[in-house]
């Protein structure tokens, strides 16, 4: 009886040995804010495409617009108190506030980045100080966030005011004409 002796298979590691990886290798400073710069850019993007359709609310269905900008401050508009009041829903507050303050983070490194890509690009010598330059965005960039997120997320520790909308404009969609 003999016994076949298969090829050795290449040994292939899995995709979070891959990533942590790619994460400890030396790609260099120019890899890296290219990364951000495009995670940056997506970012921005899915904030578009959500504020254009909560904003398409506004004209076609102004009371949808109403109780999305209240869940936007953690109200939830389909949950009523005692009073016919919607709802007050805290962690809802806090993760749209995060939200808020991950989208100004990304505008604000996106368009410091994207200074320091222009004058790498449109400077003769720009290329060699692409290091420094990046130094100097990534410090702008923590030096305006920390003067941010004060103001983003100091008002989460004060209970909130809510104005409420009179009734007429909760109600269903008008009719065509």
């Amino acid at each position: 009886m003999s016994t076949t002796v298969r090829a050795p298979k290449a040994y292939r590691p899995g995709l979070f040995t891959r990533l942590a990886d790619g994460l400890r290798s030396s790609y260099g400073i120019g890899q890296w804010s290219w990364l951000i710069h495009r995670v940056t850019g997506l970012g921005i993007l899915l904030f578009l495409v959500v504020h254009i359709i909560d904003t398409f609310f506004v004209v076609a269905y102004p009371g949808l617009y109403d109780h999305t900008v209240s869940l936007y401050g953690g109200r939830v508009p389909w949950i009523l108190d005692a009073q016919g009041n919607p709802v007050y829903f805290a962690p809802l507050r806090w993760a749209f506030r995060l939200s808020e303050l991950a989208l100004i983070a990304c505008v604000l490194f996106h368009s410091l980045n994207g200074v320091r890509v222009a004058l790498v690009d449109l400077t003769p010598r720009g290329a060699l100080f692409q290091k420094q330059m990046f130094g100097w965005v990534l410090g702008l960039f923590i030096v305006i966030m920390l003067i941010v997120c004060y103001f983003v997320l100091v008002p989460l520790f004060h209970p909130p005011v809510f104005w409420n909308f009179p009734t007429e404009a909760v109600g269903p969609p008008p009719s065509a004409p």
